[in-house]
């Protein structure tokens, strides 16, 4: 596949409940195929709407969206498409290798060919031998890895995580990052990430689109020019940090315009 591998047009998308809160405005993205690009922007500004627009989880007001193109719902029936959401979702009933196999025995008429193998993939996160365990032998940080595995099982052309380490604490954090990041360049995938994290945006991304809330829309697009792999020198880099401040400036500039003041 080659070209565009997520093209959003004039997204809005209302939530129409009493107060009727505009959780996106004429969002315009284009993605190109292969590229890991984070969303980042303070609770409110429809980073989550837009993600599960993308996935077809949620149709939007107005505008149109492709993923790999064709229709968000079309890509997730062929298998395209894979989702790592915020919480793990893991089947309790079964193992670490039976939630990761679990994809690839529903709709077989849309397999990608050749099936990976799940336990190599599994040992190559690190879960090799926690393969034949249940969800709730491990820890929070291990189950995570579990979904991540099981997306990337499905061999996917477009990624999507909705900040999928912030529960976790730091340590374990910057280790699933670096996990994530192997996983990603050896499979091959295009990625779109939402976090409330700079340096985790950063850290993990091509690109990064900046959001402001009220109504949801995108203010910025930052291309991240560094190197990979991303130290940790690199990350205490005076280069590193020039990126988080620029990311700093544009969320702040963005609330100004909103009439809001954003804390240092």
């Amino acid at each position: 596949m080659t070209g565009a591998a997520i093209d959003l047009h004039g997204i809005g998308r209302v939530h129409d409940d009493e107060t009727r809160v505009v959780a996106l405005d004429g969002v315009d993205l284009s993605i190109p195929v292969g590229r890991f690009v984070s969303v980042i922007g303070p609770s409110g500004c429809g980073k989550s709407t837009l993600l599960r627009i993308v996935a077809g989880l949620e149709e939007p007001d107005a505008g149109t969206v492709t993923v790999c193109g064709t229709t968000p719902a079309q890509a997730a029936e062929e298998k395209r498409l894979g989702l790592v959401p915020q919480q793990p979702a893991l089947l309790p009933w079964l193992t670490v290798l039976g939630n990761v196999s679990l994809p690839a025995k529903v709709n077989r008429r849309h397999n990608r060919e050749p099936l990976p193998d799940m336990r190599e993939l599994l040992r190559r996160a690190g879960l090799g031998d926690a393969m034949h365990q249940r969800p709730a032998q491990l820890s929070g940080g291990m189950r995570q890895r579990v979904a991540i595995v099981r997306a990337f099982g499905l061999q996917p052309d477009v990624l999507l995580l909705d900040e999928p380490f912030s529960a976790l604490d730091e340590f374990t954090r910057e280790a699933q990052q670096q996990e994530l990041l192997d996983l990603w360049e050896e499979r091959g995938a295009t990625v779109l990430f939402v976090t409330h994290s700079i340096l985790e945006a950063v850290r993990l991304s091509d690109t990064v689109v900046v959001m402001a809330p009220r109504p949801g829309r995108i203010v910025d697009i930052v291309d991240i020019d560094l190197p990979r792999p991303r130290t940790q020198e690199l990350i205490r880099s005076p280069e590193f940090h020039g990126y988080e401040l620029t990311l700093r400036e544009r969320l702040r500039d963005a609330f100004e315009q909103d009439g809001h003041e954003v804390a240092s």
